[in-house]
């Protein structure tokens, strides 16, 4: 499991701040689940083209001042290729899968592109079994489309490309428990050229047509694997300066990711050990108590330790509430948000 990290020159950035500011913060990567849990437990999955090739003359438009042009016609026998390779590189990158192979053979016996031929079981069975994976990521069809305009605007000529790409696909599952499913995806990508004097330069700015719509399909594929993964995004986590000298050197320990020690120090704070399962701070300065509190559920939580970075934010919320203060009743309000953080990560925690 990827543990917490923090950026720790930001860190060290912000600590450098006067200690009258309230609050500092720094930046953790936290892991985001998939968007889609096709692939959810899969450790070995094979990549499977079962399409036909997009015909030349299908889905290309021409309008250059308002006259619609036919007879565009654009080779796109690579962009198969481009979408699925693209996809199978952004699976095995993510790490969480053993092996991801591609077989860019198309298994497709069919001659009408129009119409979707779905793998049969017993194929897909055969194919799970010959390449000894848990699952088959299929890709149906891939349709792109792309729209070239020009058109002269007060300022002079002025033109775009814009293209977009439908892609369907199937997963089966060696595991007899779980059902297949079919997924569509889309994507949608634009270039757009300057003002210029004559329509020649303006359409010169765009790119060539079927070198973009071989990038779109490349996109497609790298944008529907990122479905499939979790990935991991920066937050933010806030912590709280206080002229407190426990509150001082709490600070000055977090800074170099000594986390226990920090604990120890903001403990000192606090006034009071947490005793029992319910905590309770009882310190005479409460609004030092309330800034270490909440620094403990932080410091918890780089050492993976929700539950109890659970019972320290809730005790930080009651504390920043008793205070009976604007800033205190915004501190709490800032506390349950990071609560309710708190609890996801432990629930998720507990389900594995």
């Amino acid at each position: 499991m990827k543990l917490l990290k923090p950026y720790i020159l930001l860190c060290l950035l912000l600590l450098a701040l006067p200690m009258a500011a309230q609050q500092w913060y720094f930046t953790i990567d936290e892991q985001k689940d998939a968007e889609c849990d096709a692939l959810r437990g899969i450790r070995r999955v094979l990549v499977v083209n079962n399409a036909l090739v997009q015909p030349d003359d299908f889905g290309h438009s021409l309008v250059l001042d308002g006259d619609n042009q036919t007879g565009i016609t654009i080779d796109l026998r690579r962009a198969l290729l481009y979408s699925m390779f693209s996809l199978t590189q952004t699976l095995d990158m993510s790490g969480e899968m053993d092996i991801v192979e591609l077989l860019d053979i198309s298994q497709n016996t069919s001659t009408n592109y129009y119409a979707r031929q779905l793998l049969s079981s017993d194929k897909a069975n055969d194919l799970m079994t010959k390449y000894d994976v848990d699952a088959l990521l299929v890709l149906n069809q891939l349709v792109l489309y792309d729209v070239l305009e020009a058109f002269l605007t007060e300022g002079g000529h002025y033109a775009y490309l814009q293209a977009f790409a439908q892609s369907h696909w199937s997963v089966y599952y060696a595991e007899a428990t779980r059902r297949g499913r079919s997924i569509a995806h889309a994507d949608t990508l634009v270039w757009e050229s300057n003002i210029e004097y004559t329509r020649e330069r303006a359409l010169s700015q765009l790119p060539n047509r079927q070198e973009a719509l071989f990038y779109l399909a490349n996109s497609v594929g790298e944008g529907f694997g990122r479905t499939l993964v979790s990935s991991w995004v920066p937050v933010r986590r806030y912590l709280y300066a206080h002229d407190n000298q426990h509150v001082i050197k709490g600070l000055e320990s977090f800074r170099y990711q000594r986390w226990e020690e920090a604990i120890g120090y903001w403990q000192l704070a606090i006034g009071d050990e947490a005793k029992g399962e319910r905590l309770k701070v009882k310190g005479k300065d409460q609004k030092a108590a309330a800034v270490a509190t909440a620094n403990i559920a932080i410091a918890y939580e780089m050492l993976g330790d929700y539950a109890l970075a659970c019972d320290y934010a809730n005790e930080a919320s009651r504390l920043f509430g008793a205070l009976k203060t604007a800033w205190g009743r915004q501190q709490q309000v800032n506390i349950r948000y990071y609560l309710e953080q708190l609890r996801a990560k432990k629930a998720k925690e507990g389900a594995r």
